[in-house]
């Protein structure tokens, strides 16, 4: 996969089903969907899960868009992952029986807090992450 413009754009509202975060799942189209916060670990696992897994919707202007655009991309260019097109929310497919916790603990590279992060690692975790998340048996 080369481009974010890939991603289906879905020009609805999502239905909130549970709005406790970190744990927040909406509902859009017919799909059960885990909101990704615009950062860039998270928008690292839209990448990582691409296209066919993850579905984006228009976002309002913000005052600091350019700020949250400039810290997004660089995380996401660090990580090997091209820089994405703001002004989107975007929503990853929670396959049956899998919760928000699940996606989190299955992607986590496990790196200690204040350690130094290599984030071409965080991507590798998330991508063995995100395998066994869609391939389960």
């Amino acid at each position: 996969m080369t481009d974010w413009n890939l991603f289906l754009i879905v020009d609805a509202e999502p239905e909130e089903i549970s709005s406790t975060p970190p744990d927040r799942v909406v509902a859009l189209q017919g799909r059960r969907l885990l909101p990704l916060p615009d950062n860039g670990y998270q928008l690292l696992l839209a990448w990582v899960a691409g296209p066919r897994r993850v579905v984006r919707t228009p976002a309002p202007p913000h005052p600091d868009s350019d700020v949250v655009d400039a810290f997004v991309n660089s995380y996401l260019v660090e990580a090997g992952a091209p820089p994405r097109p703001g002004g989107f929310h975007w929503y990853l497919d929670l396959p049956a029986d899998v919760e928000p916790a699940d996606v989190w603990r299955l992607v986590d590279g496990g790196s200690e807090r204040g350690s130094q992060v290599d984030l071409r690692l965080v991507r590798q975790a998330m991508e063995r992450g995100v395998d066994t998340l869609y391939h389960r048996a």
